[in-house]
């Protein structure tokens, strides 16, 4: 198990597999597990929920309470890791979640696919705000991370494409690249 305060935050626009794969780390890590979108204000809820996508100015507070509320689970749970999920949409979200957590170690996965999957996984779901005419706000705003923020490049993002993989393929791909023991 890692010995730095680490919260691993997984990412990427809504239908990736972002709830299944965190809760999937959360066993595996033993550690605790928050679902990002209990975090949203009520107006950001009620926002989605009639199909306006958020902007920025909707999104800073609540990556900044998210961000609190991860680092208190993580200072709190035995093993000083916590898992949390989150869209993490833009590079400045997640230099904003960084820079507000010093001085965790964040890890960053973020979850990926073609649109056009996106649209069916979230067109399947049932009892969730965010329906399928709001990915394409989430997938035209979607920055994958790039260069210098990859792992294979030393920095602390992991990108995963999700597309047409089952999730113990790509729970399998996070847990192998993580580089976690």
């Amino acid at each position: 198990m890692t010995y730095l305060p680490t919260i691993i935050i997984v990412g990427g626009p809504a239908g990736t597999g972002k709830t299944t794969a965190a809760s999937n780390l959360a066993k595996h890590y033993n550690c605790p597990y928050i679902e990002g979108d209990t975090l949203h204000p009520q107006a950001n809820i009620d926002k989605m929920s009639k199909g306006i996508p958020l902007n920025d100015d909707d999104r800073w507070d609540w990556l900044i309470k998210l961000t609190q509320v991860t680092v208190q689970e993580c200072q709190a749970s035995q093993n000083n890791m916590a898992i949390v999920t989150c869209s993490i949409l833009k590079k400045a979200y997640r230099q904003l979640i960084e820079t507000t957590g010093k001085p965790i170690d964040f890890k960053f996965v973020f979850l990926f696919a073609s649109f056009d999957e996106l649209v069916n996984r979230v067109e399947n779901r049932k009892n969730h705000y965010m329906k399928s005419d709001m990915v394409k706000s989430q997938y035209e705003i979607m920055e994958v991370p790039q260069g210098d923020e990859l792992v294979v490049n030393g920095g602390n993002c992991l990108t995963i494409d999700t597309t047409q993989k089952s999730m113990d393929v790509i729970y399998k791909e996070i847990v192998d690249n993580l580089n976690l023991s």
